[in-house]
């Protein structure tokens, strides 16, 4: 990952940000990248919780001028 990532559409320098995710009694967390493929939990039919807490938080970059997203996963943040 570049220090200063940069719009692939407009070269200009992207602004650091997060996304987040709403999980159980509205806690807020940062999405994860996970290699592979999701289990789902036999319990609820959603990935299993260790799948969850495992992988790499991911990291967002916004355009300033056409708004584009990209995203990281960082091996260390």
């Amino acid at each position: 990952m570049a220090k200063e990532p940069t719009c692939l559409v407009c070269q200009k320098v992207m602004e650091p940000g997060f996304i987040t995710d709403i999980g159980h009694v509205n806690n807020l967390h940062v999405p994860r990248w996970c290699p592979g493929k999701p289990e789902p939990s036999f319990r609820t039919g959603e990935v299993k919780s260790q799948q969850q807490n495992e992988g790499l938080k991911i990291v967002a970059y916004r355009c300033p001028e056409c708004q584009a997203l990209r995203l990281y996963a960082p091996a260390t943040t």
